[in-house]
């Protein structure tokens, strides 16, 4: 069986967005943060070594993992970091709590039938500028001192366009991994963060 797939270039995340992932998401100890095309590792290890959450990095190119392998030495973190030299359409996200990624709608798309049978009811998927068509966001929170960088935050178990939840419902699902300013106001609104 031969699986269409994307091949995504790789554009460093910019500190802005960075610090805009950290105001959004609040992982424990328990969480497991996926980094899906994480190039030189600089999200990853920001917040491996903000939160000590345990991170693994998907990467297809050895020298960008090699470089992530770098960082997080350099940042003291390489012992929550997992960094995989392979294809996201191959692997496994089932211990995924947070995922992180910043490809291509084309890629998104792809790999949303993959997101949905592998992921857990209450992972938040975070992508930077492009959607994954076919899921509603939760939020979509504009950076507008970023390059105009745009944030589409999902809940599995919320964003699937079928399933309507109740914030209630909502709550339970993320645990307390999101910060209690995006579950307020419209669900899927339109959220300016000024203040980071």
């Amino acid at each position: 069986m031969s699986t269409s797939t994307v091949t995504v270039p790789w554009v460093p995340s910019r500190d802005e967005v960075i610090k805009a992932i950290l105001s959004i998401v609040k992982p424990s100890r328990k969480d497991v943060v996926f980094d899906i095309g994480c190039g030189d590792g600089r999200v990853a290890t920001t917040l491996a070594s903000t939160y000590g959450v345990r991170t693994i990095c998907i990467e297809l190119r050895e020298d960008l993992a090699r470089k992530a392998q770098k960082l997080a030495r350099e940042r003291r973190v390489e012992h929550l970091l997992e960094i995989v030299v392979g294809d996201m359409y191959t692997f496994s996200f089932s211990r995924a709590t947070i995922v992180y990624m910043y490809l291509l709608t084309s890629a998104n798309y792809l790999l949303r039938p993959k997101l949905d049978k592998e992921l857990q009811p209450g992972t938040i998927v975070i992508s930077l500028d492009f959607p994954v068509p076919g899921w509603r966001p939760l939020k979509v929170i504009e950076l507008p001192q970023s390059w105009q960088r745009t944030l589409y935050v999902y809940v599995k178990g919320y964003s699937e366009v079928s399933i309507d939840v109740p914030l209630s419902k909502l709550r339970e699902l993320v645990g307390g991994r999101l910060k209690e300013e995006l579950l307020k106001g419209i669900m899927g609104g339109h959220v300016k963060l000024s203040s980071l």
